[in-house]
This record gives C-alpha cells, structure tokens and sequence, in this order.
C-alpha cells in the first residue's frame, strides 16, 4: 500500500471516530481530508505533485486521472462533493448528524478506487518493464 493511502486510511479511520461521537462537521472535514490524500497519491504516481489548495488537487486530479487515465468518474464527483461540503462545514458548522456516514462513504469509495488504480498501475508497469531512457519508479 502506497503512503499517501495509508495516511488517507488513517485520516479516514479517524473520521470514524469523530462521527460516532457527534461531530458532523469534523467528520466531514476528515473525510475530504482523507479523500484527498488518495487523490494526491495518484498524481504522485502520475509524477504531478499536487498543488497546495485543496480545490486545485480535486482539479488536477479530476483532469489527469479521472478523465486522462480513465478512472472511475464516481471518483471524481465523490471528490468534488466532498470539497464542497468540507467548505459548507467549515463556513458555518451546522452540519446535520446524517451527513456524517454519507460523507464516510463517499471517501471510502474514493480510497478504493485510487488503492485499486495505483494496484493496477503498479502491476502493468511491472508488466511492462522499465522504459527506456527512464529510471524504474521508486516506491
């Protein structure tokens, strides 16, 4: 498993945490947090560090894994809706205890579907073998 889903595994185990203690807004949060850093992992495979803003790696990741490289677009959308409620959370707090698990969902499926593209990515390079004139990736 790559670091960056590890940490998003770890970010969204914590979210957990908080939304069966009652708190909507922090689990919202942690779970675009948690999104998020799957997303980032995929652009460092693609060798595209991710932008510091937060809109603009849901951006790039939309662009260069979910439309140039065919990922699932539920991905995407999940990721897009996650942000977007992460800001709804952080503007005014109110966030209704229901929004919680949803939230958890969809980072879930965000992070399984990255985990099982970089799997995928992973073992067709191995396939492939290294490519001339470029160093193997390290892991």
């Amino acid at each position: 498993m790559s670091t960056g889903i590890a940490r998003a595994r770890e970010e969204l185990f914590a979210a957990h945490l908080l939304g069966t203690t009652g708190f909507a807004a922090q689990t919202v949060g942690l779970a675009f947090r948690a999104a998020l850093a799957a997303a980032e992992a995929a652009l460092m495979l693609l060798d595209r560090p991710p932008a510091h803003e937060p809109a603009e790696v849901v951006a790039e990741f939309v662009r260069h894994v979910v439309r140039e490289r065919g990922l699932d677009p539920t991905a995407g959308s999940k990721l897009r809706s996650l942000y977007n409620r992460q800001i709804q959370a952080g503007a005014d707090g109110v966030v209704p205890q229901a929004e919680a698990p949803l939230a958890l969902a969809d980072a879930t499926t965000v992070i399984d579907v990255v985990e099982e593209w970089i799997k995928t990515s992973h073992r067709v390079a191995e396939e492939r073998g290294p490519t001339r004139g470029r160093p193997p990736r390290r892991r």
